[in-house]
């Protein structure tokens, strides 16, 4: 004969607590104080009691699950931010899952559609492709709240963004206080908000310096294919290549070291470089680069704040909060050489 399953009021016995507290601490634990909490939480451990999340469903409606959208798991921002809203929705008693469209708006669509079969109780958004009518469509019919992490979707829902121009414009006007008057943005062809801001603030920083625009070049990449060999013909071949090259992602910072390197040329020496969302690399260099951040553990936890203010309140007015980046100077920049 199978031993019998502990019941909420074996917990709630050992607990030293009543029923309806073990409850409340499985359903809404944010209503729970810490230290009860944990008496709970310490009690269900020693019985290997499991809450029944079917049963809980069809009492409440709700599954106690989020989804999370991203465009890459192998990406450090997104995997970051993604750490930073499980943890936060784990102190509140809420699981995450987790689905990437590895860039494809089509698999994008095909995920929302799957996490609402799963009954998530809302699903918080990093789209790969802001512009994709499809994409568009099938968030604006989605029926559970949404925040939308750093992307043009109007009217989607909660919307949790980055403040991307002043630190671009404190990272080119630096760049021209230095003497460099051929500077180069190397970027992935995303059509999304940070990069196009970013871009635009590039060039109206460099313009509103008094560099001549021919020295001044916005390059994007295609996503799908491997980035040195384009880095090094397109920002370091001709005659009159960058004295300085800001790098966005992880990736690009990588091939755009390599590529300087592979030409047997000197950071700051002969190329000052800048990444941005690239702390990873940036930090491992020789020197260390400096870089344009954000808080990605910040943006994660607002993400799970402004998801749990939705669900307890459906109806309040839709909200967008805007955190800051920065642009952090090390040892990868130097005066511009003299030709």
């Amino acid at each position: 004969m199978s031993a019998r399953r502990p019941t909420i009021r074996d917990v709630a016995r050992l607990a030293g607590v009543s029923t309806v507290t073990v409850s409340r601490v499985c359903n809404e634990p944010g209503l729970v104080i810490p230290a009860t909490r944990e008496k709970v939480a310490s009690a269900m451990r020693e019985l290997s009691y499991v809450p029944n999340l079917a049963a809980r469903t069809m009492r409440t409606n709700a599954t106690r699950t989020i989804g999370f959208l991203v465009p890459s798991l192998t990406i450090h921002p997104n995997a970051a931010v993604a750490q930073a809203a499980v943890d936060a929705l784990a102190q509140n008693g809420y699981a995450i899952l987790l689905a990437s469209s590895d860039q494809q708006p089509e698999r994008e669509i095909e995920a929302l559609s799957i996490l609402r079969t799963r009954q998530v109780d809302g699903i918080i958004l990093y789209a790969c492709d802001q512009d994709h009518p499809g994409l568009r469509t099938a968030v604006a019919g989605l029926d559970v709240p949404v925040v939308v992490l750093d992307r043009d979707l109007p009217g989607a829902g909660d919307r949790v963004f980055t403040e991307h121009a002043p630190a671009m414009d404190e990272a080119v006007r630096r760049l021209a206080e230095l003497g460099h008057r051929r500077l180069a943005l190397v970027q992935y062809d995303a059509p999304i908000r940070p990069a196009r801001l970013r871009r635009e603030t590039f060039l109206e920083a460099a313009a509103a310096a008094g560099l001549d625009p021919s020295g001044i070049r916005a390059i994007r990449l295609p996503i799908d294919h491997e980035p040195v060999p384009d880095v090094a013909e397109i920002l370091l071949g001709g005659a009159d290549p960058p004295t300085a090259v800001i790098a966005e992602g992880s990736p690009l910072l990588l091939a755009t070291i390599r590529a300087i390197r592979a030409r047997g040329l000197a950071i700051p020496a002969d190329v000052s470089v800048i990444g941005i969302d690239a702390a990873d690399v940036a930090l491992a260099a020789t020197p260390e680069i400096s870089c344009i951040v954000r808080d990605f553990q910040a943006i994660g936890q607002a993400a799970a704040r402004a998801m749990l203010a939705r669900l307890s309140g459906p109806e309040a007015q839709r909200h967008d909060l805007c955190l800051p980046s920065r642009f952090i100077e090390r040892g990868s920049l130097a005066p511009a050489r003299r030709d």
